[in-house]
């Protein structure tokens, strides 16, 4: 059944149920890292922060009240303080009884490293040239922090999961070779060299892409503790996650290297009814306004910054033969504003690397609950300052105060899209919302069931009358053949209301979701998710049946 005709049940929870259904799982959700829960008059904003002398030492003997808050301007009250520096890794070892499958991430550290390596954008060379590097570097035989490996395609796919084990990594990367050139939009862009004319950005495809798969990896990340360090291999960053920083009436638009120089910008933009970006680069223009992308690229960055993920830009491309200002720019924002840090205009790409990885390992946790209750969707400046002198400090420098309640029809589109790819069999899977799954094959005709045991922390709520608190979910089987076809989806959405008094029972339970599929006798790969329409954060993982 498609998911866009899914059928819905309003279910009043009543809690001797959901003690009943927890009991499915010897592992309940409550067991494992709880999130502050989310309601659409609250919101934990949690900013981690970087403190180094002047020699770039880390500096480890700072107090809460050494820290001063301000968002907007105005002071805040940090609520929780923590330190997080390079410990042992831990591995949760969770006995799963026969046929309950979880998202819940095993590994957890206070600190991951993710790379990222960009196959949409910038040449061929230069990508090949960075994955070159990077297994010069594993095999140098470094200790590092949990890392695992992505690839930006069309679609995000996972190379390897966390290991510290560069030597696997290394052999990994080994047999992998990047692709030829990425998707050309234009006449105009196949036809001009990059290497000529520089600031080459990728068009509406790629960069629909590059926001879906961004999108995508803060899902995954969602569900790990801790600093996430997105460490992006690229020649050519084509999202500017912080558009506001352009100013009122900017577009965050692609641009295309004309040959012979620059057109009528004015002409053109009368042509098209688009404003050009102020100031084009010479020998460019800009297509197709930044508006198109506002929402996405809003909602993709407050993903990122709730996920806790810092952004590390590696320019691919080494010591510029070119001038690429704009991709330099946008790798510069990338990283101040999440809190990471830009490696551009050196050949070492190595060094890059290292330096990247063993960044942000050391540092501050700090949360707070916004005074301005006002979700209007407008970008919050977060500053902080400290009283010890000679620390320099390096945090993310903001988020968008956006409203889960408030959600337009193609936002719900968009949500329905993005559920529907991460339960793709290739895709990595989700832990925004965490969850156990039972899957109870047929008996005597009747359909496969799964019985979703979600953790209620990893789930939003909205306020109702007298207190009371509502999720709006669906949760969702995907059924694969052995060989990867497709070949039936189910969807059960839920909308489920908690009397005030029987919250604080929810939190130490599981919320439950059930869900059925007619499948013929067979062997199949299951792909099974939760959606949490309040949020828009999803939760997915794979599992395997045969059905008799």
């Amino acid at each position: 059944m498609p998911f866009s005709n899914v059928r819905a049940i309003v279910l009043s929870l009543f809690f001797a149920a959901i003690t009943v259904f927890a009991q499915t799982s010897q592992s309940s959700a409550q067991d494992e890292p709880a999130k502050t829960v989310l309601k659409t008059n609250t919101r934990l904003v949690i900013v981690d922060v970087v403190a180094t002398d002047s020699k770039g030492v880390p500096v480890s003997d700072l107090q809460s009240i050494d820290f001063t808050l301000l968002e907007n301007g105005a002071p805040q009250k940090v609520s929780n303080f923590s330190f997080q520096h390079p410990e042992e890794v831990s591995e949760s070892v969770v006995h799963l009884p026969p046929n309950v499958f979880t998202n819940v991430p095993a590994k957890k550290s206070s600190s991951l490293n993710v790379i990222l390596l960009d196959e949409l954008n910038g040449e061929f060379t230069s990508r090949a040239h960075a994955l070159d590097e990077l297994v010069k570097y594993l095999g140098s035989g470094p200790e590092i922090q949990p890392t695992a490996i992505y690839l930006m395609e069309q679609n995000l796919r996972l190379l390897h999961d966390f290991t510290t084990d560069a030597g696997v990594l290394k052999e990994v990367l080994a047999g992998y070779r990047p692709r030829v050139a990425p998707h050309m939009d234009t006449v105009y862009a196949a036809a001009s060299a990059f290497t000529q004319h520089g600031s080459f950005q990728a068009g509406d495809v790629p960069i629909q892409a590059a926001l879906k798969n961004l999108n995508a990896l803060a899902q995954s990340l969602a569900g790990y503790p801790g600093r996430k360090n997105l460490i992006w291999l690229s020649e050519a960053f084509p999202v500017n996650l912080f558009p506001d920083l352009r100013g009122p009436g900017a577009y965050m638009a692609r641009t295309i290297a004309v040959p012979g120089g620059a057109p009528d910008d004015i002409g053109l933009a009368q042509a098209t009814g688009n404003i050009p970006l102020p100031p084009a680069s010479a020998g460019q223009i800009g297509v197709g306004p930044y508006s198109d992308y506002q929402v996405m690229v809003e909602k993709l960055s407050d993903a990122l910054m709730s996920a806790q993920v810092a952004v590390y830009p590696i320019d691919a491309a080494g010591v510029g033969r070119i001038s690429r200002i704009e991709a330099l720019t946008t790798m510069r924002t990338l990283a101040e504003r999440t809190g990471g840090k830009t490696f551009a205009n050196q050949n070492d790409l190595s060094a890059s690397i290292r330096g990247s990885m063993g960044d942000g390992s050391t540092y501050y946790t700090l949360g707070y609950y916004p005074a301005d209750k006002n979700w209007d969707g407008k970008f919050r400046q977060i500053e902080i300052k400290t009283s010890h002198p000679g620390v320099n400090l390096r945090y993310r420098l903001g988020y968008y105060a956006l409203d889960p309640a408030i959600e337009s029809k193609e936002e719900a589109k968009k949500l329905s899209a993005d559920f529907s790819q991460a339960l793709a069999l290739d895709t990595p899977s989700s832990t925004a919302v965490l969850f156990h799954a039972t899957v109870m094959p047929p008996l005597g005709g009747q359909k496969l069931q799964v019985n979703f045991a979600i953790n209620p922390h990893t789930l939003g709520y909205t306020e109702k009358e007298a207190g009371a608190q509502q999720a709006n979910l669906g949760c969702a089987i995907v059924a694969y053949t052995e060989k990867g076809s497709r070949v039936r989806d189910e969807v059960n959405n839920v909308v489920g209301k908690v009397k005030a008094e029987e919250f604080p029972k929810l939190m130490r339970s599981n919320f439950p979701c059930t869900c059925t599929i007619d499948l013929k006798p067979g062997k199949y790969q299951l792909r099974l998710g939760v959606v949490d329409k309040t949020s828009k954060q999803m939760g997915t993982t794979t599992a395997s049946v045969t059905v008799p």
